[in-house]
């Protein structure tokens, strides 16, 4: 198995790492739907735990939610032929191993191997890949959910864990081709400027070197891939100019320099241009050439790189945002197989290596996402707003007919059942758009979003609620959150709100240095719709959001209307925040990934009084709803302290906060004795604080600004 090129390992963002950390992650694709990680606290009491929660009348079982199918993580081998993935049980969460996968039909999941005794629920799993020289599985992740990553192997035969590095966090990984060399970016010191430095590794002799550190300059190491030549001389991977995420470039390092060069290496590409997404290709490296993708025109472009002349040369402007890419090799004739995402589903792209000709264009109606390739073979998982997840194997086969040269056959490798689908499925979907406060080329501006309406509505319409997600929504993906809400008779609308992604690289950067700003107003006009189209009073409407999403829950319970001279504001119902910071300036100094601060919000050595200003605790006596607040107490990249000082100001305040402390827990709630403590919180919380003010509105807000 080979690691998939992923674009969020060069753009980690606040709400998704590589091991997509979207907050809470089994409140938004528990067991139902795969996860690549598996990150938080179980319970280890043999007792049957208690599925039942109650609201409104109704009586809810999660079981079918987080037991139904209690598999995730799926990693499939397609070249060493085997499955790894996780099972959530009472007991914790464990690791299995299928060795050799069907020629037909699916996986059966429950004859999986149980590899040791680690509860993978109290810590992180960053994937990775089987590794030949040492014949053992090498993945990163951590050991207590808080985010200091280092590198690990894993013994498939015996089960038995153990660490390669003993560091803060490691940026980056990659091996040669032939497996024997293994290279990394150890990220050094808790706060900005990090001193990295890149390593490398001779995995038969356990010889290790330094090759670069970057003292915290101009020029420094980051998130990236890494790509050896195939004589080992040499790598590409990414930099990071000045501690701007967008400002960055491609290097490459010469392997035989002395590790005490001063010199940073050889920049590829020209030094401060904004590229917005930047990556290369795996395995496209030949020591001579390679592909990598840009952004710096406002949306995504691949290029084709030739060291020798140091020029690129535009393959492809893609029509939509590139989520997944792979080169395979079909009879003999390599191609380059890229996946779109649009907000309905998927495109895949067939296109020539060498010279980025389109050969063929297939539409999907589920968002793909590839876990897997090896030769002419793919593992693709998929899911929709309406179907859950399924992971399939495919092979792509070559055709007489000119207008479709390739055929894809697949068959499905895990997916869930059936009946349990059905009983999984409460919510009827549409795709929705609004028109927000700006213009774009003299029109409204327009912004996508899918609304979550309950099968079974309160008869009552002064019961209703619905949530408003805050970031990151409008994404074709199935949840069990909305699913879970809709059978309790709550609606979700999913807007995708400036900054989102799968728009294209330039409405994603629309936040930049905005943080809390326009990107919450966008949410007080799809507050605003729901008033108009559906007769929503604001009481019933609330906000909810992970992560960046729970900042902008918070935000948007404090926001001033004053802010960027828009005059705006909206009073909503309610607030769900999870794993939300309250003060940016305290989040910047205590996050581990801090230059996401500088991105979004600004630089706090020039910018503190407007950072401080875009802060909710600045803003505590402007809180009025009722805010739930849920945080992991090993929670590294938004530290808990920040959930923690908000509820103490509202306590000061009178405001009606209710906070909830997850023991041991990461920037995720996952785990199945956790996962149902989170929806009991969720339910009480609406039941108790929410439901009577929807009922008996004390405020209201205008349709209108």
């Amino acid at each position: 198995m080979r690691t998939i090129p992923s674009l969020s390992m060069a753009l980690l963002a606040l709400s998704a790492a590589a091991c997509t950390a979207h907050a809470p992650a089994t409140a938004d694709a528990p067991a139902t739907a795969d996860a690549t990680a598996a990150s938080t606290n179980a319970t280890t009491s043999q007792a049957a735990p208690d599925y039942a929660v109650t609201f409104n009348g109704r009586d809810i079982d999660l079981r079918p939610y987080v037991q139904g199918f209690p598999y995730s993580g799926f990693a499939p081998s397609l070249e060493h032929d085997f499955l790894l993935y996780f099972e959530a049980t009472p007991e914790g969460t464990w690791m299995r191993h299928i060795a050799g996968l069907p020629t037909s039909g699916p996986v059966d999941l429950s004859q999986g191997r149980k590899l040791n005794d680690i509860d993978w629920s109290t810590r992180n799993f960053w994937g990775g890949e089987f590794n030949a020289t040492l014949n053992a599985f090498i993945f990163r992740g951590d050991e207590n959910n808080n985010e200091r990553i280092n590198i690990y192997t894993l013994d498939l035969e015996t089960g038995q864990v153990s660490p390669l590095t003993d560091v803060d966090y490691i940026y980056a990984l990659g091996f040669s081709d032939d497996q024997r060399l293994m290279a990394y970016v150890v990220r050094q010191g808790q706060n900005e400027p990090f001193n990295s430095c890149l390593r490398l590794r001779d995995l038969s002799t356990d010889e290790e070197r330094e090759i670069w550190c970057d003292q915290g300059g101009a020029d420094r190491l980051t998130w990236s891939g890494i790509l050896f030549a195939p004589d080992n001389q040499s790598l590409l991977l990414n930099l990071q100019h000045d501690g701007d995420r967008r400002t960055s470039n491609l290097a490459l390092v010469d392997l035989n320099a002395p590790a005490d060069a001063d010199d940073a290496p050889r920049q590829l590409l020209e030094r401060g241009v904004k590229h917005l997404r930047l990556a290369i290709l795996d395995d496209s490296f030949d020591g001579e050439r390679f592909i990598y993708l840009s952004a710096h025109t406002g949306h995504d472009v691949l290029y084709s790189y030739d060291l020798a002349s140091g020029s690129a040369t535009p393959l492809a402007d893609l029509e939509y945002e590139l989520s997944g890419w792979t080169l395979v090799d079909v009879e003999g004739t390599e191609r380059l197989l890229v996946l779109l995402d649009h907000p309905t589903g998927s495109i895949a792209e067939l296109r020539d290596a060498a010279t980025g000709e389109l050969l063929q264009r297939e539409t999907f109606t589920e968002r793909l996402a590839l876990t897997d390739a090896h030769n002419d073979e793919l593992a693709l998982r998929s899911s929709s707003v309406r179907t859950p997840f399924k992971l399939q194997r495919a092979r792509l086969i070559p055709t007489a007919d000119a207008a479709r040269p390739y055929t894809l056959t697949a068959q499905p490798l895990a997916m869930l059942p059936p009946e349990l689908v059905r009983a999984l499925i409460h919510c009827d979907v549409a795709q929705v758009s609004f028109e927000t406060f700006d213009q774009v080329a003299g029109q409204p501006r327009t912004l996508h979003a899918f609304y979550f309406t309950p099968r079974n509505s309160p008869q009552n319409p002064d019961q209703r609620l619905v949530r408003i997600t805050a970031f990151y929504g409008g994404g074709n993906y199935f949840s069990t959150s909305n699913q879970i809400m809709c059978e309790a008779g709550v609606a979700t609308l999913s807007p995708a709100p400036r900054g989102s992604w799968g728009f294209g690289a330039e409405f994603a950067a629309l936040n930049d240095g905005d943080l809390g700003g326009d990107e919450i107003i966008d949410l007080f006009y799809a507050a605003r719709w729901l008033e108009a189209h559906h007769g929503y009073t604001p009481a019933q409407i609330g906000v909810y959001g992970s992560s960046h999403g729970g900042y902008a829950t918070m935000r948007a319970l404090t926001f001033p209307p004053e802010t960027n001279q828009r005059h705006e504001s909206y009073n909503f119902g309610f607030g769900l925040s999870h794993a939300g910071f309250s003060d940016i300036l305290s989040f910047y100094e205590t996050s581990n990934i801090p230059d996401w601060v500088i991105l979004e919000a600004g630089d706090p050595a020039t910018q503190a009084d407007k950072l401080r200003d875009r802060s909710p605790l600045t803003h505590i006596e402007r809180l009025q709803a009722p805010l739930l607040l849920t945080h992991g107490s090993n929670d590294s990249r938004v530290p808990v302290e920040e959930s923690r000082q908000l509820a103490r100001a509202a306590q000061s305040t009178g405001a009606p906060v209710t906070f909830v402390e997850f023991e041991g827990q990461g920037h995720g709630i996952n785990g199945l004795e956790n996962t149902l403590r989170y929806y009991r919180a969720i339910f009480s919380f609406l039941e108790d604080q929410v439901l009577p003010r929807a009922e008996n509105p004390t405020h209201e807000a205008s349709a209108t600004p």
